[in-house]
């Protein structure tokens, strides 16, 4: 009775729910189906999607890709290729260098050329019979303010040679008999020394102005004074006068690095220090007289500056010079 009733109730409950039929489930899922595909397919894509999915390779990027095929084929690895080329040219030398995959591209300043003679022909003419190096004159007569000072001017030399006229002059004054105690050396010797006083008297009778290089600090075209007192106000703006005083202290430098403290001596009582006898500016007049004594037991103004047992001293040592050197050092 029981299974009977279960039986009865299974059935109307399968009856009260028919199955889907399959052939419209299937239908309907591919009529789905298909329409997703065709929207898909008149859909309109946005530019830039497009260029990220399938971009396009340029004529630029082509020729960049050559380049690195090339460059990578030619030099090697970026990373691990340094090389260089350098090429000759008149202004200087262009230096290329090729490093970690960048072209660098420099411009150097060129080497010293050969100085000009005319250096040495002019100091050699001023102090004969000494015989200037032309790099040694070239240096002594190239202000700092000049292009060419870059490969070497007279800013050392003209130290050098200012020590050197002041240990001269108080050699001068303290063996003097005139010298009494209200006189004050440091006062005379900077009055005498004085840059534009010894650029005025002594670099323009040496002709320094017409050899030297220097830049003034007027432009050139400024129009030329007319009278003689604004010619000299001209020069002292320019600088004249105090580029050639460190040229004249540049030539003392030069002649006691080079010739000796002897030579150097004899220029600065027989070429310099008569010059220097002024009322105004220059040395006082109570030690003219013993200015002029010196000078005239040195032979005067065109006195010899090497005595013939003189010998100058050479910068560069002899090979037997050399070997006594050692020897002496080993004793």
């Amino acid at each position: 009775m029981s299974c009977a009733l279960s039986t009865r109730c299974l059935r109307r409950a399968v009856a009260s729910h028919p199955p889907a039929p399959v052939n419209h489930v299937s239908h309907s899922s591919s009529v789905r189906r298909q329409y997703s595909y065709a929207a898909l397919k008149t859909r309109s894509q946005p530019t830039h999607a497009r260029q990220k999915d399938t971009p396009t390779p340029g004529p630029a990027a082509t020729h960049q890709l050559d380049i690195r095929i090339q460059r990578d084929s030619f030099t090697g690895h970026p990373r691990e290729r340094k090389s260089s080329r350098r090429r000759s040219s008149q202004d200087g030398v262009v230096t290329t260098v090729a490093e970690r995959g960048f072209l660098e591209e420099r411009v150097q300043r060129g080497g010293p050329s050969q100085p000009d003679q005319i250096f040495s022909d002019h100091l050699s003419g001023l102090f004969s019979p000494l015989k200037f190096p032309p790099q040694l004159s070239a240096r002594i007569l190239t202000h700092a303010s000049h292009p060419a000072a870059f490969h070497g001017h007279n800013a050392q030399l003209s130290f050098i040679g200012r020590r050197v006229l002041e240990s001269y002059l108080l050699l001068l004054l303290t063996s003097s008999s005139h010298l009494k105690p209200t006189h004050d050396l440091q006062e005379i010797v900077s009055r005498v020394l004085n840059t534009y006083f010894l650029g005025e008297h002594i670099g323009s009778k040496w002709g320094l102005g017409r050899v030297m290089r220097w830049t003034p600090t007027l432009p050139a075209s400024l129009q030329p004074p007319e009278t003689l007192q604004a010619k000299s106000k001209l020069l002292k703006e320019v600088g004249l006068f105090k580029v050639q005083g460190d040229a004249v202290t540049a030539v003392i430098g030069g002649i006691f690095q080079q010739f000796g403290a002897s030579v150097a001596h004899r220029v600065f009582h027989t070429r310099m220090l008569p010059r220097l006898l002024l009322t105004e500016g220059g040395l006082p007049a109570c030690f003219h007289g013993d200015a002029n004594a010196i000078c005239a037991r040195l032979g005067g103004a065109n006195g010899d500056l090497i005595l013939d047992s003189e010998v100058l001293p050479s910068r560069e040592l002899q090979p037997e010079d050399s070997g006594t050197t050692n020897s002496q050092q080993t004793l």
